[in-house]
């Protein structure tokens, strides 16, 4: 059965413009009753895409996927709709319905966004949607936008629908920045946060609490409870010793309010998790050791020339794009490791079976590498997402043909991987996820259901819009800050 699998939407990155169409014809082959394997070819999305956040939507025909990318000056988010992660197709407005100058801030509500990286959008219910994003949010606008000095922060804004638009005019509180609530918690500035303006260095506080970039949103369906990852940076020059020996970008999780997920928890004993450290020689030394050939390319302090980084006169490290899932008893951390720009980025993964678990410091969780880069190419940041069969599982990330910046422009297009897990024969089955080396085939395969089967959707019931805070209601001002 012949099957038209492969839609490539040839663009700059502008949701605007018309997509020139390279259709591919590929073999379909039934493997059981009731589903059909589809396969498809790498890349998926030209360059123009880097940092893809993609959501999993069920409804009454079917599963759709919704992807957006990160623009950096260059406009909206864009949005692209699938069926079954091989065909994409682009949604014309993008997420905020508004648009702006190349190379100037975006403003939304009296803010100005510069800097629009990795966003992702999460269902919290029915009709309920939160768009997570980083930005470097000013005061006033930019004309151009100044240049990226780790000042960044992560901002949130609702939608009832996947499509937007998100900061909606009924809703001039939004985007806000991440963090517990500003007016119902007093200990919002000594939680993880982010910024109401640009700003670097750590304020005074651990740098773990001030939340910079490439946020996810988690629901664990086995606990109810939710979670946001973010990345974050040590002070630059280093202020504590600690920070000079693990100088350079993490990984952490805190916990959400059960009852808004825009929130963190107001709790001095919120749950907050460290689970990447570029630094952390174990987890390096486990990576190693998981394959034949694991050891090669393996590094998180490796630049765009395959240097060692050095910054302040010690090593600098680099962990970030955290994404999460669950697949029966084990929660999945999928991390990228070094430099985005460098030829060792790549993607590892944790698993535990609790979220509180993955802390990089416990030696019973589970480690191994996933995307391994070769032949000049790098892998990294993306989602992992449930496939149409609502069984199996995807990473849909982007690559980087690696050639010196300055002759590619770092141009990433974005592939889908299947995450496949092998028993190992220690006793705990199917769960460690298998190695892959996508460049050395770029194709790939989806289950999808023929009809009459639909797959469980996780998604936990919340109201259909977030509560607002006193601070909320008053139009004109910008919530959820530190004062």
């Amino acid at each position: 059965m012949l099957v038209l699998a492969t839609l490539v939407l040839a663009c700059d990155g502008d949701p605007s413009d018309p997509p020139t169409i390279d259709t591919a014809s590929v073999d379909a082959v039934t493997q059981e009753p009731a589903l059909v394997w589809l396969e498809g070819q790498n890349p998926v999305l030209p360059i123009g895409h880097p940092d893809p956040g993609v959501l999993r939507v069920e409804g009454p025909d079917g599963v759709t996927y919704h992807l957006t990318s990160t623009v950096d000056d260059a406009g909206d988010f864009p949005r692209f709709t699938s069926p079954d992660l091989i065909v994409w197709t682009g949604a014309g407005q993008g997420l905020f319905g508004r648009t702006n100058a190349p190379d100037r801030s975006l403003t939304l509500h009296g803010a100005h966004y510069c800097a629009r990286w990795a966003p992702e959008i999460v269902q919290l219910g029915a009709e309920s949607f939160m768009l997570s994003f980083t930005a470097q949010r000013f005061a006033a606008p930019r004309s151009p936008c100044p240049p990226y000095d780790e000042d960044s922060g992560i901002y949130l804004a609702w939608s009832p629908s996947p499509g937007g638009p998100f900061a909606r005019p009924d809703r001039p509180w939004e985007p806000r920045p991440a963090g517990a609530d500003a007016t119902d918690c007093p200990l919002r500035p000594v939680l993880p946060h982010s910024l109401d303006i640009a700003s670097d260095d750590c304020q005074g506080t651990y740098c773990h609490h001030v939340m910079r970039l490439d946020s996810t949103v988690f629901h664990d369906p086995q606990t109810g409870r939710w979670w946001l990852a973010y990345s974050w940076y040590t002070n630059s020059p280093p202020k504590v010793a600690w920070e000079r020996a693990n100088h350079g970008q993490h990984v952490h999780l805190v916990e959400l309010d059960p009852n808004d997920p825009f929130a963190v928890r107001c709790d001095p004993a919120v749950a907050q998790i460290h689970a990447g450290n570029p630094h952390d020689a174990e987890t390096l030394v486990r990576l190693a050791a998981g394959c034949p050939g694991c050891d090669r390319m393996l590094s998180m302090t490796r630049g765009p020339l395959g240097e060692e980084m050095l910054r302040d006169g010690v090593s600098l490290g680099v962990v970030e794009a955290p994404s999460l899932f669950r697949r029966g008893e084990y929660v999945y951390l999928l991390l990228s490791g070094s430099n985005w720009d460098s030829p060792y980025y790549h993607v590892y993964w944790v698993a535990a079976e609790t979220v509180e678990e993955l802390v990089y410091t416990n030696p019973g969780r589970l480690v191994g590498r996933f995307l391994i880069p070769g032949d000049g190419q790098a892998f990294g940041h993306g989602s992992a997402v449930l496939g149409p069969d609502g069984e199996r599982w995807y990473f849909v990330h982007h690559r980087l043909e690696h050639v010196p910046c300055e002759e590619s422009g770092c141009a990433r297009d974005v592939w889908v991987s299947p995450i496949e897990f092998d028993d190992r024969g220690d006793g705990l089955g199917e769960v460690h996820i298998r190695p892959r080396r996508p460049a050395e085939d770029p194709s790939f395969t989806v289950a999808v259901p023929t009809g009459g089967r639909r797959a469980r959707n996780h998604a936990r019931p919340v109201p259909a819009a977030p509560k607002r805070s006193r601070t909320d209601a008053r139009a004109g001002e910008h919530a959820h800050g530190p004062t």
